[in-house]
C-alpha cells in the first residue's frame, strides 16, 4: 500500500511539474493575445528567423520605401553569418528582439536546452540587440523555466495574433489575406525574413505591402511591438 501511495504521489508531482513547465506559458500567451485585443486600431508587422543577405534586405528596402517601422526577432547563428546585415538592422530604427541561437522547438528538447539557447542568442547578437530586448520563442513553444529567466532580466516574451504561414509552398492572395487579417482586427502579424525560395520571399513582400497600404486606407496605426504596451506594463 505504501508503495502504491508513493507511486501515485510521484505521478501527481510529475504531472504538476509538467503542467507548470508547459501549461503556464500557454495561459500567459492567451492572456497576452487577449490584452492586445481585436480591433485595437494598431498593427505590428513582425519578422522572424533572420537575418539573411537577401530576404531581410528586401524586407528592409520595402519598409524604408513605405516609411514603416517593424519588429525583427533574430536568430543567433544567422546573425553570426551576416554581420553586415546585423549592422544594418541595428541602425535601421526597427525594433530588434531575439529568437534563440539555434532555432529549436523547446518542447522537443530537454527542459534546460531552450533556456541556454535563448540566453546564448543575447550574447551572439549583442552587437545589435539590447540586453533587455524582447524574446520570441521558436514555433511559439516555451517553458516556464525560460519565461522566468527572461522576466528576471526584464525581458518580455512575445507571441503573435496571426501567422502569415509563409513557410508553406502555396499561399492565399496577399491582397485578400491582408484584407481578412484587417477585417478580423488582428494586432500582430508573424512573417519570416530568411527565405531562400523566391516564391516565399515574393509572398512576404506582397503581404507586407498589402498590409501597409490597406492599414493606411483604414486608419490603422502601424507600430512596433513595444508600442502595443501601455506605460507600466510588466514583462510578460
Amino acid at each position: 500500500m505504501n508503495g502504491m501511495m508513493i507511486l501515485i504521489s510521484a505521478f501527481v508531482l510529475i504531472a504538476f511539474v509538467l503542467v507548470v513547465l508547459y501549461g503556464l506559458p500557454l495561459v500567459i500567451r492567451w492572456m497576452q493575445v487577449r490584452r492586445w485585443g481585436k480591433g485595437s486600431g494598431k498593427l505590428a508587422l513582425t519578422y522572424d528567423d533572420g537575418p539573411d543577405e537577401v530576404t531581410t534586405a528586401a524586407v528592409l528596402d520595402l519598409l524604408d520605401e513605405l516609411g514603416v517601422q517593424a519588429t525583427f526577432y533574430l536568430v543567433g547563428f544567422r546573425g553570426e553569418k551576416c554581420p553586415t546585415m546585423l549592422e544594418r538592422l541595428k541602425t535601421s530604427g526597427h525594433q530588434l528582439g531575439t529568437h534563440t541561437h539555434m532555432h529549436k522547438n523547446a518542447w522537443k528538447k530537454p527542459i534546460w536546452f531552450e533556456y541556454r539557447d535563448a540566453m546564448r542568442a543575447y550574447e551572439t547578437l549583442g552587437s545589435a540587440v539590447d540586453a533587455r530586448s524582447s524574446y520570441r520563442p521558436p514555433f511559439g513553444k516555451v517553458t516556464a523555466l525560460t519565461m522566468i529567466g527572461m522576466w528576471l532580466k526584464g525581458r518580455r516574451v512575445e507571441w503573435w495574433t496571426v501567422a502569415a504561414n509563409d513557410t508553406r509552398d502555396s499561399f492565399d492572395d496577399p491582397e485578400a489575406l491582408a484584407k481578412k487579417m484587417l477585417d478580423d482586427g488582428e494586432s500582430v502579424v508573424l512573417m519570416h525574413c530568411h527565405h531562400v525560395e523566391e516564391h516565399r520571399r515574393a509572398f512576404v513582400l506582397g503581404l507586407t505591402r498589402a498590409l501597409i497600404e490597406q492599414s493606411r486606407g483604414r486608419g490603422v496605426e502601424l507600430v512596433m511591438m513595444r508600442d502595443l504596451y501601455t506605460k507600466g506594463d510588466e514583462p510578460c
